[in-house]
């Protein structure tokens, strides 16, 4: 994947598993009879418009691998998108991945900052893995179909990923986009995102039941299963609290809150870059807050590292950017 990440999707499964996947990935490869090496890529696309073919997507889909570098490069890229659906989703097959799930691990991505050319190129090859995976074991209603349908769905998503390259991403005033926002529980999990730095799926999953008696809030089971403690306000936990289920949980749908955050974007006329653009400014304001209090710009990013869970002060550096 492309060094320009923010943070690595690693996906760690068993050797069994491993073996499994890769077994699979081989199995359906070969089956499907897709691998056409040495032939031209330039003739196979003439026959699809001659025989009336003529969207993008669908004249992709007629050609086959014609090159070792197109088959190492799908091996490798149905692997990755495999791994996350066996070890994420709890596939145990190929044949198990649903269309949701692609989408998923096309959110993830972006989610975690990849470049906008490594993310389209999964778009792409999970296009193609469809294709594969069709010829191998036909579904009820073709995976090039429900696959392109839900890719095409996440597509806007993916264009947050496009400017991130040129500069940083954190938002020019974020409390203005929060007013924005018409809901209070969207407005909380953008709060959390800003004022303590979470990740998505944290601030969109907040159980009251984890804050403990001096107000420290526990987001369990982030990435790679570590917790992640934050210091809330006593008006904090209140409001917490106070829109909290009676299971003590506040559950935001997180398309739903992609919405409205870029809606609330237009409406004070900043640019979107994401849900991940809070995260950037958490990073940055804590930066300055800590350096004010007299601590070293080394010794900051390090505490700043370790309350956004990155453990590395490389990647933490990426947030600073203007």
């Amino acid at each position: 994947m492309s060094k320009q990440t923010e943070e690595r999707l690693d996906i760690e499964l068993s050797g069994r598993k491993e073996g499994i996947l890769s077994m699979q990935i081989q199995h359906a490869i070969d089956k499907s009879e897709i691998v056409q090496i040495g032939q031209s890529r330039y003739a196979a696309k003439q026959d699809a418009y001659a025989d009336g073919v003529t969207s993008s997507h669908d004249v992709n889909a007629r050609i086959g691998i014609t090159s070792w570098a197109s088959y190492d490069k799908i091996k490798s890229q149905m692997h990755v998108i495999g791994g996350y659906c066996f070890a994420v989703e709890g596939c145990k097959d190929l044949n198990q991945i649903k269309p949701e799930m692609i989408a998923n691990f096309l959110t993830e991505l972006c989610d975690r900052d990849y470049a906008l050319s490594t993310v389209q190129g999964y778009a792409s090859g999970a296009e193609k893995m469809a294709v594969i995976l069709d010829a191998y074991c036909p579904a009820a209603q073709p995976r090039t179909e429900t696959w392109h349908a839900a890719i095409e769905q996440v597509r806007p998503i993916i264009a947050t990923c496009e400017d991130k390259a040129q500069g940083g991403r954190a938002y020019d005033d974020p409390r203005a986009i929060i007013d924005a926002m018409p809901d209070e529980r969207m407005q909380l999990v953008a709060c959390m995102q800003l004022d303590h730095g979470l990740r998505l799926g944290d601030a969109t999953k907040i159980n009251a039941n984890n804050i403990g008696a001096d107000n420290v809030y526990v987001a369990e089971n982030s990435k790679n299963g570590q917790d992640i403690r934050v210091q809330l306000t006593p008006e904090e936990v209140d409001r917490i609290r106070g829109l909290s289920d009676e299971r003590g949980q506040i559950i935001v749908k997180q398309s739903d809150y992609r919405t409205a955050l870029h809606k609330a974007c237009d409406e004070t006329g900043q640019t979107w870059t994401g849900t991940h653009g809070m995260r950037y400014n958490y990073a940055q304001d804590r930066m300055e807050t800590l350096q004010v209090q007299g601590y070293s710009f080394e010794r900051a990013l390090h505490i700043v590292s370790e309350e956004m869970g990155h453990h590395r002060p490389d990647i933490t550096l990426t947030y600073l950017r203007k």
